[in-house]
């Protein structure tokens, strides 16, 4: 075989690989629990938060925790939704710079903060609350942080927003953020390796 014919070959192999993760990604990504009782819901922020906020706050009124806590915005709140902790005024980014290497994605931010809330709180417990595309990506990072206290913890996505199990479902508004979120699992992985 020649240098060509192994280049062609090496290509077609790769673009095989690619294609076949970019076809499994949204199945990949979808990832569940059914709820149960735990100590607290931890709420993800994004971009578009509605349907987020109101996955926590039934899962709240539904008796499934006794707080909620937003790390993006350090903030607690208790089961009748009353502000045990204000808000951060500081900008999110600027408290990031001082406590985490720039290199940490956001979502590794938002659970490192998430662990530290809990401990404070004497927390063992929680359901993860984001968007369906988000939740493996969560799991990972989590099963990193949190080590043996990762089997305590439940990831419940949104289910104001569509479910992922196929590119079928898959609004054309969301195909980049699934497309991101290898992507952001590929990089927490290689940069979570070293630390």
């Amino acid at each position: 075989m020649n240098v060509k014919s192994r280049a062609i070959a090496i290509i077609f192999v790769l673009a095989l690989l690619v294609g076949t993760a970019v076809y499994y990604a949204p199945s990949f990504l979808a990832y569940a629990n059914k709820p149960v009782k735990s100590d607290a819901i931890i709420l993800f922020l994004g971009k578009d938060s509605s349907a987020r906020r109101k996955e926590a706050h039934r899962l709240l009124n539904e008796g499934y925790a006794g707080f909620l806590i937003i790390p993006a915005a350090h903030q607690v709140f208790d089961s009748s939704n009353v502000p045990l902790q204000p808000a951060d005024t500081a900008k999110h980014g600027s408290r990031r710079a001082r406590e985490y290497p720039r290199y940490y994605e956001a979502t590794h931010v938002e659970v490192l903060d998430a662990q530290k809330m809990m401990n404070s709180m004497g927390l063992t417990s929680a359901i993860m609350v984001s968007s369906p595309y988000h939740m493996k990506r969560i799991k990972i990072i989590c099963d990193k942080t949190f080590g043996e206290q990762a089997r305590y913890i439940l990831y419940v996505p949104a289910s104001y927003e569509s479910g992922m199990t196929d590119w079928g479902h898959v609004a054309s508004a969301d195909v980049k953020m699934v497309m991101l979120e290898c992507v952001k699992i590929g990089w927490f992985r290689l940069y979570s390796s070293f630390i």
